[in-house]
């Protein structure tokens, strides 16, 4: 995927941190497109990905220096999970059990 050319900042624009997580999101994304292939399953990755962080222990993400680079490694367990089990779980169902 090519990447989105940078725009010049507006008075009224978003947050940074938000465009930060965006950017963060789209990377997940497309790396996840490029291990599995699909739209929907990549989707279906980076949200399980997601859900495993945010449903994370406090004290436990404090420990985690990176949190990026946290997110890349688990993206791409649940990508590996996918990719050798079985089709239904392919098709997005069950990534949880992955982990």
């Amino acid at each position: 995927m090519v990447p989105e050319p940078l725009r010049p900042l507006r008075p009224n624009a978003l947050p940074s941190a938000f465009c930060v997580v965006v950017a963060e999101r789209r990377l997940l994304k497309n790396l996840a497109y490029q291990l599995l292939g699909s739209v929907d399953v990549a989707e279906h990755a980076v949200q399980a990905t997601y859900t495993v962080w945010y449903t994370m222990p406090d004290d436990e993400q404090d420990g985690i220096d990176s949190p990026f680079t946290w997110l890349v490694g688990t993206l791409v367990q649940v990508c590996i999970g996918l990719l050798t089990s079985s089709p239904t779980q392919a098709a997005g169902q069950n990534t949880a059990q992955v982990l």
